[in-house]
């Protein structure tokens, strides 16, 4: 699969349209149209890790190994940054304001996120789908605190009174909102007033 092919297919997995995505990067829906169509267009290294930041992916990932070798003197960027492992019941510190990012397992990350980011295990099943993008249970979820959530966003969210999380898809319909199962065996629900977004998903990976 060629790269324009490969971003089509992951802008379709996660609902955008080409404007969406041309709101996540530094590419203009028209090069984005343009790269989806052309097989041999151009992607300049700054315009990869765009793509590849907006889908939570590393540049090489985006690239098969044909590309790869092809766009061999492109400044890819290297995983350097780690971010902590947490489980889900240490987020209820942060609706008391004591919400602290420590833990004995640190997860390299090749994605550009804030300092106030951190890991999940995926717990369930609800997010595991037959179809484009999935989180099945075991799967690590990277969380970003301080970016904004938007429309089809997968985000985690935690009900201020019971004090539980969960990981759900962000829909928006006019003045309505949802919170998604991306597994169609569970129901759609409301987004109640006593729910607050704890941070926006921006990539997952499962482990070996």
């Amino acid at each position: 699969m060629d790269l324009g092919k490969k971003i089509k297919t992951l802008r379709k997995d996660w609902g955008w349209t080409q404007l969406d995505l041309s709101k996540r990067t530094s590419l203009s829906r028209g090069r984005i149209a343009q790269l989806e169509s052309n097989p041999v267009a151009e992607v300049k290294g700054a315009s990869l890790v765009s793509l590849a930041n907006a889908f939570g992916y590393s540049p090489e990932q985006l690239l098969s190994k044909g590309e790869l070798v092809l766009s061999a003197d492109l400044k890819l960027q290297s995983v350097t940054k780690k971010v902590p492992l947490i489980g889900w019941e240490s987020l209820k510190s942060i609706e008391n304001k004591t919400f602290v990012l420590e833990s004995s397992n640190w997860i390299g990350c090749p994605y550009d996120l804030s300092e106030k980011s951190f890991v999940l295990e995926v717990q369930d099943e609800l997010m595991t789908s037959m179809h484009g993008r999935s989180y099945p249970k075991g799967a690590l979820i990277f969380v970003d605190t301080e970016r904004k959530p938007k429309a089809n966003d997968r985000i985690i969210v935690i009900n201020q009174v019971t004090l539980s999380a969960v990981f759900r898809e962000y829909v928006i319909s006019g003045s309505a909102k949802y919170l998604k199962p991306l597994n169609d065996r569970y129901p759609i629900e409301d987004f109640q007033q006593s729910t607050s977004i704890v941070g926006v998903v921006t990539g997952s990976y499962m482990p070996e």
